[in-house]
């Protein structure tokens, strides 16, 4: 916790804005691989953040979208080679990247140096967890939550309506099948109070991964690896996910959509990490939506893999590219106004910011337009490097039913984790996959095979637990999982 709290003072410092100028002659290209739906307009944005901030400094970027963790991995595989990746431990996983070395490993002296302002942005218990073993830091976590909290969304009025009063907080996903069995019987036919998109998200989120392709770590606050069956909470979810299937409140597709695929404009439940007093999912939806927290804060190495961005390994032979990288991440963490213009796209186009004189409750928040909604920015927020450091973006201050943003957000999230928070017991244990590289890919083909089935609640898990596990097993689940224990261990006795 006395490690939880410097983290929370040191956040509190961060958020402030900084200036930064430079200029070069000559103009260097960064390629930039980030996970999202494709954004329309990209070319447009790329041009605007080009010719208005980067090319003065010598930089032209150009970035590219994937939304299929597969597509980019079968076109690194293939030789593709980018400047910047995304990554987390559940997309471009982070711990196998720097396994098979595709990532350069960072001396903080290096950032310091380069790029003094993203260092101070972030606070030091942060670059410490990142750390791996050797001390270099192969992936910059982004500024957003570290400490994750997950929430159900739902309409606030559908609850009010029907005499529910969901509390702030849950401990169970059962907690809320009458209020959704209630929902469900004013519902048409062919309509469901709960619509997902392959799996919710977050649902493990309880879990302290180790490793997610594997489905390996430990119940948290304890050091004992396991499977994530072990964790009763995990196992509530699958199980509620399938009671849910069979009393009709999911969309029976659900095993065959994507998560883009869900029409989010359709009241209806949904799941997000989130943080208390967050409120863009009233905007974003079109409705009023309230959340529910089932899971959190809690501060490990997996939630703050939850979003990272790192530098290819070919940029070790390139310091000047290198350095131009390590000058694009800090501008993005200390110019607003580019941060801005990163997330949301061309300023008068795609979004304004409020008018403070005319909106002043809604002053300092961003406004998009009807084209930045449909073909502008906000490829997936929390991929942004500097997510906290962006605006707000709220609803219509003209429209009766625009709530008041609360920009006072963050700093309610560093209240809750410092009452609340809780630290894992594994520190900042990373494991060494590099060994384990052909298991990983059959525990991801025989995951594939099954995990939206009853993640969806399509197949009962109860149906199918002993037969995954049999293959995971057959697969080397065991001898991962104890070679995981071993490395562990070994680390925990070294602290």
């Amino acid at each position: 916790m006395k490690k939880l709290l410097t983290l929370v003072m040191a956040l509190a410092l961060v958020f402030t804005c900084f200036s930064f100028v430079s200029a070069e002659d000559e103009i260097t290209k960064i390629t930039w691989v980030s996970g999202s739906s494709a954004v329309k307009d990209n070319q447009m944005i790329l041009d605007y953040l080009n010719e208005h901030f980067l090319n003065a400094m010598g930089i032209e970027l150009d970035i590219q979208y994937y939304d299929s963790d597969a597509t980019l991995r079968t076109d690194i595989n293939n030789g593709t080679v980018f400047d910047i990746y995304f990554t987390c431990s559940w997309y471009n996983n982070t711990n196998q990247a720097i396994s098979d070395g595709l990532f350069v490993g960072l001396d903080p002296e290096v950032i310091k140096e380069e790029a003094p302002g993203l260092w101070a942005a972030l606070p030091e218990s942060v670059w410490d967890t990142a750390a791996s073993a050797d001390g270099k830091i192969y992936a910059i976590p982004n500024w957003k939550d570290y400490a994750a909290e997950n929430f159900i969304t739902y309409p606030a009025d559908i609850a009010k309506e029907l005499g529910y009063e969901i509390p702030e907080k849950i401990s169970a996903w059962g907690e809320l099948t009458d209020f959704l069995v209630d929902w469900k019987a004013t519902l048409a036919d062919g309509e469901y109070p709960v619509l997902v998109g392959g799996n919710p998200a977050g649902m493990e989120s309880s879990f302290d991964f180790i490793d997610r392709t594997a489905m390996v770590g430990c119940v948290f606050g304890t050091t004992e690896v396991k499977f994530v069956f072990d964790d009763p909470e995990v196992m509530e979810r699958y199980e509620t996910m399938a009671e849910w299937m069979k009393l009709g409140l999911i969309n029976p597709d659900a095993a065959q959509l994507t998560e883009n695929a869900i029409d989010s404009s359709k009241p209806h439940i949904g799941f997000a990490q989130a943080w208390d007093g967050y409120d863009g999912y009233t905007v974003s939806n079109g409705y009023l939506t309230y959340m529910t927290r089932y899971a959190g804060p809690q501060l490990s190495v997996d939630t703050i893999q939850g979003s990272m961005n790192a530098f290819g390994a070919h940029l070790a032979n390139d310091p000047d590219k290198l350095a131009k990288c390590l000058q694009l991440f800090e501008l993005i963490h200390t110019d607003k106004l580019f941060a801005d213009c990163l997330r949301y796209g061309v300023p008068g186009y795609h979004w304004n910011y409020v008018d403070a004189e005319k909106y002043p409750d809604f002053a300092g928040g961003v406004l998009r337009t009807q084209e930045g909604k449909d073909n502008g920015g906000c490829p997936w927020a929390f991929a942004q490097p500097a997510y906290f450091f962006t605006s707000i973006a709220v609803g219509d201050p003209e429209d009766p039913k625009t709530q008041v943003p609360n920009f006072a957000q963050y700093d309610q999230y560093l209240a809750t984790i410092a009452a609340e928070g809780k630290v894992s017991a594994m520190g900042g244990f990373k494991m060494d996959t590099s060994e384990w590289k052909e298991a990983l890919a059959q525990f991801s083909a025989i995951k594939d095979s099954y995990y939206k089935g009853f993640a969806s609640g399509t197949t009962p898990i109860d149906e199918v637990k002993d037969e995954f596990l049999a293959k995971m097993n057959a697969a080397g689940l065991q001898e991962f999982i104890a070679d995981a224990q071993k490395q562990l261990d070994e680390y925990l006795a070294n602290q």
